[in-house]
């Protein structure tokens, strides 16, 4: 059997980062660390805040990760990016919210990258999982980071008054993410349809819409686990089948 090396390339989420009293706290028990256990492995995770695929490129992540690796060894690097791709620069839609705006990372942007770098990396035996994105809640969202940085009337205007749009606009990458792993062949982790089925989804995030609190890491975690299990993985295995 070969010993299993798995990378995790992901934003806040995948670090474990949660907002209490909208300040940055890191949770002990993130779904990243509960998997390392599950799994008996410990991960490479150099997920960070903020994380785009633009950022991922630019910052040459793959490159690195392939000068440094391990054949011997069963690699697999894990994706867990898209909701800061899908974001927008509030202040300046604020300041023009009439004129069309581009996200961080464009629709076509988006896909084009991400699919280079899992080419890049199956191209060296590299297996690659893509994990979705959980849910974010509008009004949370809007009310308590957006308005917090830009004119509220204003970005109600880019929205048409609608602030619903910003949870489709997130599902938009969410579906990028999901298309991007069948048309590559690679494993797709849904960390989204459980919370879409829950009634009290609320309480599984924090205050600001967007990163899961304790008990949806926790959550996060253990539909990992399931599909994991599905895809015929033991838990403290040495190796994925």
């Amino acid at each position: 059997m070969q010993e299993l090396n798995v990378t995790l390339i992901g934003d806040s989420i995948a670090k474990g980062i949660a907002t209490k009293n909208f300040r940055l706290e890191k949770i002990k028990d993130c779904a990243s660390i509960l998997l390392e256990k599950f799994l008996g492995c410990k991960f490479n995770n150099i997920s960070v805040y903020g994380q785009t695929i633009k950022r991922i490129k630019e910052k040459k992540l793959i490159k690195d990760y392939l000068s440094n690796i391990d054949k011997s060894k069963r690699n697999i690097v894990v994706f867990s990016i898209g909701g800061n791709d899908s974001d927008f620069d509030w202040k300046a839609v604020a300041e023009n919210p009439l004129i069309k705006h581009e996200p961080k990372t464009s629709e076509d942007e988006f896909v084009n990258l991400l699919d280079i770098l899992i080419k890049e990396l199956k191209e060296n035996d590299v297996e690659v999982y893509l994990t979705g994105l959980p849910p974010i809640n509008s009004e949370r969202y809007f009310k308590n980071v957006i308005c917090k940085v830009a004119d509220e009337n204003q970005v109600l205007k880019f929205f048409n008054g609608d602030i619903t749009n910003i949870q489709r606009h997130q599902e938009l990458y969410n579906f990028l993410v999901y298309k991007i792993a069948v048309k590559n062949n690679c494993r797709f982790l849904d960390v989204r349809s459980y919370f879409l089925a829950k009634r009290d989804c609320h309480n599984s995030f924090c205050i600001d819409g967007v990163h899961p609190n304790e008990l949806g890491h926790y959550e996060i975690a253990n539909e990992i686990k399931k599909q994991l299990l599905s895809y015929g993985v033991k838990p403290n295995s040495e190796h994925i089948d």
